[in-house]
Parts: structure tokens; C-alpha cells; sequence
């Protein structure tokens, strides 16, 4: 299973900038982690979705082309071959991360304590 995460520049650290595409890290999810850990949300919760933070690769690029934040995950098994593509807009006031990621923490709280029915 593994990870490509896309980043506008403005997702960089504040001062660096880049003229060209870059890859800022390639490895397993455990370093990224550790590297990245306010830029890699989605490779996070892949890594506990799926094979582990030690088995999950992940690839982060800085693309000062991009607007957008975009994740590619790849998947293959018995069961084929999976690709899922998401592109989602930054923060407004933290572009290091997605909106839809703050969107996702607030709809959490907002139903912690509502009974899930299932069937």
C-alpha cells in the first residue's frame, strides 16, 4: 500500500520556497510520522486503516504548480488493484493541512455522543 502526497509550496515551511517540483520524502509512514507530522494526516490514518505506519509507503512532493493538496493511494492484493485520487483546498489559515481534515475533526466531536445503528 503506499501514499503520494502533493503540496502547494505553501504547505512548506514558512521561508522555503521552490522553483520546480521536489520530493521532500520517500519511505514508510512510521518516518513520515516523525518527519512530517503536521503535513501527512491522510498517510496517518492509511497507515491505521491499512498495513501499519511500518509497511505503508509514502511519497510527499512539493509542487509550487499545485493549488491544492492531493493524495494518491495505491492498494493491490488477492482482491486487485485499487487507485483512489482525492484533491482537496488547504486550510484557509494553515495550508500545511486540508480543510476537509478540520471538517472531519469537527463532525467527530459535534457526533461522539450519537448512537450508531447498523442493519
Amino acid at each position: 500500500m503506499s501514499i503520494t502526497t502533493r503540496k502547494p509550496t505553501s504547505a512548506l515551511p514558512a521561508g522555503a520556497s521552490l522553483e520546480k517540483e521536489t520530493v521532500l520524502f520517500e519511505g514508510f509512514a512510521a518516518e513520515a510520522i516523525k518527519q512530517f507530522p503536521r503535513n501527512i494526516n491522510v498517510a496517518i490514518v492509511l497507515s491505521l486503516a491499512g498495513l501499519g505506519s511500518e509497511k505503508t509507503k509514502v511519497k510527499i512532493i512539493a509542487d509550487p504548480d499545485v493549488l491544492k493538496n492531493s493524495h494518491l493511494i495505491e492498494a493491490s492484493g488477492s482482491f486487485g488493484k485499487l487507485k483512489l485520487e482525492v484533491e482537496n483546498d488547504p486550510m484557509p489559515n494553515n495550508p500545511k493541512t486540508s480543510y476537509l481534515a478540520a471538517l472531519s475533526v469537527l463532525a467527530t466531536l459535534q457526533n461522539k455522543d450519537k448512537t450508531i445503528l447498523v442493519g
